[in-house]
Order: C-alpha cells, then sequence, then structure tokens
C-alpha cells in the first residue's frame, strides 16, 4: 500500500487533450504506451519525478564524483561536497546508482553512487531512469531534451501517448563554486607573467600588482601562467625534467598540485568555477594540437578528451559564460580560425572569425570581445574582434612587439607584454586602445627557448600568455 502511494506521488499524469495537428505528428515520433489509438486526439501525460527524497553526501571527507552515465568508466562531470544535501531524482535498474542535480546553474544532472549517499527513502522506491536527461548550452532544466523512463507510464485513457518530464525545482547543494567578487571601476588586482632566464635557460612565473607593485617570483622552472577568476589559483606549464606538466596551485605558487604529465600539454585556462582545466596538447604522434581538460583537484591523473579522438584547437580561453575559445591553424590555406564551443559538452561548436594569423585569444568579461595578436607589417600587433558587430580593431601600431593580451576583471583595460624600447615590460592600454602605459619592466625577455629541449615544445612567446585577475 505504501509502495502503491509513493508510485502514485512519482507519477502524477496529466492528460491534456491537443486537437492540432502538428501536435499529432510530434506523438508519432516520441515514444509511446499506447493502448487503443483514437484518430481524433493525442494525449501527452506529464511525469513529475519526485523531489521530496533528498541524499545526504557521505564520503568522509573527499569529494563524491558525478558522472555522466550510471558506470565508473563514464567521464566525471561534476563534484558534491562531504555533508551536502542534494535531490535524489531517480536511480539506475540496480539501484547501484542515483541520477542527482548538478551544482552548476541551468546543468543537466548527473550518476551518482549510491554507496556515499544517504537517502531520505529507500533507493529503490525512485523511479528508474535509463539515460540522464540533457540540457542545451545556456539553457536551464525547461529545456530538457532527452529522457527515458522506466517503468512504462500505463495510460487510463484511449489516446496515443507522448511523455514528457517536467521536472519539480531542485535543492541546490552546498559546493565550492567560487564566485568572484562584482566587478568595480579602476585599475586593481594582479597578474601573471613568463620571464626567461638567461642564465638558466628556463622559464618562471612572476606575479606583479596592477598598479607595477610588487613585482615577485613566485615559481621557478615554469611559464604561460594563468589565474582563476577570483584571484585564488594560478595554473601554469612546469618545465622540471623530472616533473613535467601543467600544475595548479594557490596564486603565490604554494601547495603546487600536478594535474598532467606531459610536457607537450601548454597554455592552461581555468573553468569559470576552477574545477576544471582546459589546455592545448600535441601529446599525440601525429604532433596535431588538440584540447583536453583536467579536474584541478586530481593529480597526475588520466586527462579528457571531448569527443572521439579529441578535437584539434589550441590557446584554450575558458570564459566566464562557460564558453570555450581556441584557435585552429589551417596551413593549407594559410589562414587561422577563431571558435567557440560549449566547455561543458565540446558541442555548439562555431566559426567566429578567420585571419591569416591569430595567436593567444582573451575574451572580455562580458563575453562581447576578444583581444588577440597577430603578426602584420613585419611584427606582432593587437587586436580586438567585436562578436556582436563582427568588426575587428587594431589596438596597437608600432614597431616593436605587442602581443599576450589580458583584459583586467573589470574588463576596462588590456594589459600586454612588448619590448618597447628595447626592453620587454607589462603595459596596459584602455579595452579601445587609448592610453597606452608601461606598467613594469620585466627582469627578462618573454620570448625565449629552454635548454635542451626539442624544437617542437619550444616555440618562444607564441606558446605562452599572461593573466589577470582578482
Amino acid at each position: 500500500m505504501k509502495l502503491r502511494k509513493r508510485a502514485s506521488l512519482l507519477f502524477l499524469i496529466v492528460v491534456t487533450v491537443v486537437a492540432t495537428a502538428a501536435a499529432s505528428a510530434l506523438a508519432q515520433d516520441a515514444p509511446a504506451a499506447v493502448t487503443t489509438p483514437i484518430a481524433t486526439a493525442n494525449v501527452t501525460p506529464t511525469v513529475v519525478l519526485a523531489t521530496d527524497v533528498f541524499a545526504t553526501v557521505e564520503t568522509g571527507g573527499p569529494r563524491l564524483r558525478v558522472r555522466a552515465a550510471p558506470s565508473l568508466s563514464a567521464p566525471i562531470v561534476a563534484r558534491l561536497v562531504d555533508g551536502s544535501v542534494v535531490n535524489a531524482v531517480a536511480r539506475n535498474a540496480s539501484g547501484a546508482w542515483v541520477l542527482v542535480p548538478l551544482p552548476e546553474p541551468g546543468a543537466p544532472y548527473g550518476w551518482a553512487s549510491a554507496t556515499y549517499l544517504q537517502l531520505s527513502e529507500p533507493v529503490m522506491a525512485l523511479p528508474v531512469l535509463a539515460v540522464a536527461p540533457t540540457v542545451p548550452f545556456g539553457g536551464d532544466s525547461s529545456d530538457i531534451v532527452a529522457i527515458e523512463v522506466s517503468p512504462t507510464v500505463t495510460a487510463t485513457t484511449d489516446a496515443m501517448l507522448t511523455p514528457t518530464i517536467a521536472m519539480m525545482p531542485a535543492v541546490v547543494p552546498t559546493t565550492d563554486l567560487v564566485i568572484a567578487p562584482a566587478p568595480a571601476p579602476g585599475i586593481y588586482g594582479k597578474l601573471a607573467v613568463p620571464v626567461f632566464d638567461e642564465r638558466r635557460k628556463t622559464y618562471n612565473v612572476w606575479l606583479v600588482n596592477a598598479d607595477g607593485s610588487d613585482l615577485r617570483l613566485v615559481v621557478e622552472q615554469a611559464s604561460s601562467p594563468t589565474l582563476s577568476r577570483d584571484g585564488a589559483m594560478l595554473a601554469y606549464r612546469r618545465w622540471k625534467a623530472d616533473d613535467r606538466g601543467i600544475v595548479v596551485a594557490n596564486a603565490d605558487g604554494g601547495n603546487p598540485l600536478r594535474i598532467t604529465d606531459k610536457l607537450e600539454d601548454v597554455l592552461p585556462s581555468f573553468s569559470p568555477d576552477r574545477a576544471k582545466v582546459a589546455f592545448s596538447t600535441y601529446r599525440w604522434g601525429d604532433r596535431k594540437s588538440r584540447l583536453y581538460y583536467a579536474w584541478s583537484d586530481e593529480q597526475n591523473k588520466v586527462a579528457w578528451e571531448w569527443g572521439s579522438g579529441g578535437i584539434l584547437g589550441e590557446d584554450p580561453y575558458w570564459a566566464t559564460d562557460g564558453r570555450i575559445f581556441f584557435r585552429v591553424t589551417r596551413p593549407e590555406r594559410s589562414s587561422e580560425e577563431l571558435w567557440s564551443m560549449d566547455g561543458r559538452t565540446g558541442e555548439n561548436r562555431t566559426l567566429l572569425h578567420i585571419a591569416p594569423s591569430i595567436r593567444a585569444p582573451a575574451v572580455s568579461p562580458d563575453q562581447r570581445t576578444v583581444a588577440y595578436m597577430a603578426f602584420s607589417d613585419g611584427n606582432w600587433e593587437l587586436y580586438t574582434l567585436d562578436l556582436i558587430e563582427r568588426t575587428v580593431k587594431r589596438l596597437t601600431n608600432d614597431p616593436a612587439e605587442d602581443g599576450l593580451p589580458a583584459f583586467s576583471p573589470n574588463g576596462e583595460y588590456i594589459a600586454f607584454v612588448s619590448n618597447r624600447g628595447g626592453a620587454w615590460a607589462l603595459w596596459r592600454m584602455r579595452a579601445d586602445g587609448s592610453d597606452v602605459r608601461r606598467i613594469v619592466t620585466l627582469p627578462g625577455t618573454v620570448d625565449g627557448r629552454v635548454e635542451f629541449e626539442p624544437d617542437y615544445l619550444n616555440n618562444g612567446w607564441l606558446e605562452e600568455q599572461i593573466s589577470w585577475s582578482w
């Protein structure tokens, strides 16, 4: 009797008669539970999944991995903090996995092991789902596009039934998502920059305040630094012969954790919640650059790729809206392309711009503008692409080398490196190219070649980046 009541709560069927031909066509393509069809009407039940069953994460300390499918081999899509509470939406057939909402706003659902969940009701009381719902990029829970429910909903009326799923509001779990402070006007924060040590023939990472004060060395034998949005974490490429790969650490270089183990892994970029790090790598035998990502709290684990065989691309930049901007080189066309894609799935890839050269793309905080460096008139200059108007603007016009742009946290300024006057320095200008000023002279060049490394690993400043954060 109790189970029957539970079933009635889990599967609330709302029958609506739609008399249009369009609705009739839709019913023919959807999975159906059929009794005796009536030609003049279609009925669309709405299955409401239970949201009064809650799960408390109990791992004893570590974060609980949530996967894209109910399998240990499925990619990890999120993590839940020990002690956090989430909705238990459904289960797989065996009850070993529970479907839970992910912590990111507008994200789909994922599977967590029932072993580490304390449920408010028996796990077998949950409905069985064969496929987790998915949400299109930029959508929310009202945009669910695919789901399979078992057992089959049984009709009580003679009609063609088209099951749809309506997800009830979810409890937001307690997670370690990072919310950066609201942008404020002015010049503030800190910048990370790679500087080549001519004496030791290797790179080091330096930090400096945005006003040019307190220039300090934070990591030796490292380059291509990037800061998380909140300025708390630093990721970089480590050049140590016995300890290579992408490393994440505190912003001051403390508590380093190597998350990949290939020196071919370059140009890291934090996801908005700093849980992942995207990077480009030419670790494959063909030496073509592909896009990968790794979790920022897993040491030397498997790096994940998007799609089968990976996505060809370089210079990934993970924007605040979740998209990853990257470039693709087309040597057969003597051109380079700027693309964007959904950083969660690798889908919705969009070609944004084609030019003779595009390097070191950086995206403004409002995602309207992309700054990049391009080879023009015999040297490297800075440009911006307006993604709304699709217009390109040249920002610099100097015989010196200007490159590696980085937007300030509020988007008002762009920092860059240049050897104007003969010495490499950090510079800044307003986002429209005006008010160009030196921030600080650097203690060395930005364009160096690490000793004893093969040519394919030594691309100088064309495989470097700077970063500006809080």
